[in-house]
Order: C-alpha cells, then sequence, then structure tokens
C-alpha cells in the first residue's frame, strides 16, 4: 500500500489561507471587544445587615489656597470702624480653616432595610496636633471661634441612598446632599460602556442679592470601563462637573446703606473611581474640587476628596 504525498499549497494559495484565519481570529476578538463594551451592569451597593462599611473620608487642601471675604458694604451700615472688623473676621476665617485641619473624618454605611442604606459621617480629630489659639481675636471674636469650633465635631453629616444608587434622604440641606451625591449615589439603571448619568447636586447656591449675568454648568458620571480583577468586574468611573456663574452681589442694605460688588464663582470637581459589581462597593475614589471666585469671596482652593475603606 503506497503513501500519497501531499504537495505544498501554491504560495498564493497559503497567503489566501493565511487570510482567512487571520480575518476570522479579528473577527472573533471584535465580537468579544464588543460584547464587552455592549454589556450592561448594575452599580447597587451590597452591604449585609448588621454589617458597617466604613471609609476614611479626606476633603483636605492640597495646596496653598487662599479664602478672603469683601465684607466692606455689609459692614459700612454696622459700624464706623470698618477696617477692624473686617480684619477681625478675616483672622477668624483663617483661624477655622486651621482647625478643620486638624480634623478627620470617617463614613459609616450602614443596612437600614427595605432597600436603604444610611449614612453617618463624623469628625475624628487627629492625634498629635497643636491646639488652634485664638489669643489673635478680640473677645467677641474669640468666643464665636469656640462656638463654631465645638459645632464641627460629632457628627457632621447623617443622610441616606436606595441601595439602586438614587438618593434616599431628599429632606437634608442642599451641602449636605451634595457630598452624599458625590461619594454615595450610583446609576439608577443598568450602564454599559460609555454611558453618562447626572447626580443630583446644585454646588452653587445664592439668594436674592445676587443677579446672575453669565451661567453654565456640567453635570456628568460617564462609565469608562469594565475591567476584571481576581475573578472580580470593577467598573470605573469619571466625574467631571463645572458650576459657573458670573454677576454682581448687592449687599442688604442697612439704615440706607448698602453696596454691589462684581462676583464670579465657579466650582469643579474631577474624580476616578472604582466600584466592585460583584461587592457592591467603592474599591477606591480619587478626586479634586476645586473652587474660584472674586467679588465678594475672593478664593482659589483645591481640595483632595477621596474615600479610603478601613
Amino acid at each position: 500500500m503506497g503513501f500519497v504525498r501531499r504537495l505544498p499549497l501554491p504560495t498564493s494559495k497559503r497567503n489566501r489561507n493565511m487570510r482567512k484565519i487571520l480575518t476570522l481570529t479579528l473577527g472573533l476578538f471584535a465580537i468579544t471587544a464588543f460584547g464587552q463594551k455592549s454589556e450592561k451592569v448594575e452599580l447597587n451597593w451590597k452591604i449585609n445587615s448588621g454589617e458597617t462599611l466604613s471609609y476614611q473620608t479626606v476633603m483636605t487642601e492640597i495646596d496653598t489656597s487662599t479664602v478672603k471675604f469683601n465684607f466692606g458694604g455689609l459692614f459700612d451700615a454696622l459700624s464706623d470702624s470698618t477696617n477692624e472688623n473686617t480684619d477681625e473676621a478675616q483672622k477668624l476665617f483663617e483661624e477655622l480653616n486651621k482647625s478643620f485641619k486638624n480634623i478627620d473624618f470617617v463614613t459609616n454605611l450602614t443596612n437600614k432595610k427595605n432597600g436603604i442604606i444610611d449614612i453617618v459621617m463624623q469628625t475624628r480629630p487627629k492625634e498629635n496636633v497643636e491646639e488652634v489659639k485664638t489669643d489673635t481675636l478680640n473677645a467677641k471674636m474669640a468666643e464665636m471661634m469656640k462656638m463654631m469650633q465645638s459645632m464641627s465635631q460629632g457628627v457632621m453629616l447623617r443622610g441616606s441612598v436606595y441601595e439602586t444608587g438614587g438618593i434616599h434622604s431628599f429632606w437634608i440641606k442642599s451641602n449636605q446632599k451634595n457630598l452624599i451625591s458625590l461619594f454615595f449615589e450610583l446609576p439608577q439603571k443598568p450602564v454599559k460602556i460609555g454611558d453618562t448619568w447626572e447626580l443630583e447636586i446644585n454646588l452653587i447656591a445664592n439668594d436674592q442679592n445676587f443677579e446672575c449675568d453669565t451661567s453654565y454648568k456640567v453635570n456628568k458620571v460617564t462609565l469608562t470601563d469594565l475591567k476584571t480583577v481576581n475573578d472580580e468586574t470593577i467598573a470605573v468611573l469619571k466625574y467631571e462637573i463645572i458650576e459657573f456663574v458670573d454677576g454682581t452681589f448687592n449687599s442688604p442694605s442697612f439704615m440706607g446703606k448698602g453696596g454691589s460688588t462684581k462676583t464670579m464663582m465657579k466650582f469643579t470637581h474631577q474624580a476616578i473611581a472604582e466600584f466592585s459589581i460583584e461587592k457592591g462597593r467603592w474599591i477606591s475614589y480619587d478626586g479634586i474640587m476645586g473652587i474660584e471666585a472674586t467679588g465678594f469671596m475672593t478664593s482659589n482652593v483645591k481640595k483632595k476628596f477621596a474615600l479610603i475603606e478601613e
């Protein structure tokens, strides 16, 4: 019985076969990649009954920041010694800023049942820090300083979100709702890579004394990636928040005295965060908030916003 010898394929035919194999391989890769990009995931909080999920909550200045207030129009109406009062008020704010640098925050999340996650943020004084002194302030300002310091101890925020991500505590003040939204609000429907949604926030809040000439707002969170780490699906989120207003602040009029000041305010918040789909919690959250203002308040502040699981 003889052997049949296969003759080598012509070069052109081999090339055609290689191209077919390569095309098939690339096609399968494209289908897999498309499947990953089109895959929808749910970002839900998963905290067991009786469990407490704790995060060290960082909200600290990351560079040399300046904050000054223009009290002129207000103090003109209240006193003849405008410069003295303005200087004292500025010292008060400077000392308060120093005192807040000596405080850490911890946020505890617990399962309140009925699909609600309870959120409590409280202060935790740092160890081995010098006490902020009030001997540079006059007696009245020093007393006010002590009162405001005592108010900044203990529970600083109390609210709640649904397990599905939406804000539950609609009744809290807007500045507290902003923090809950920035740190703990999640998309309330399944999302895929490239999807965007808005947060329930309002960073700038002025009263009737502000007349707005120009404004714009960006409120966008994007699911930028889904990756697998140790058999765990991690959703990567990118935050892009901008609020800007420009106009005139009219100081309240007392006894016929008042004033107008051109005022600009701009808040920005950018962050990258990673959320475990299986565990239902943040793996990491790192952001920077910027505050720029001129006029009634002159400010150039950048703060680090972060959550570190304990």
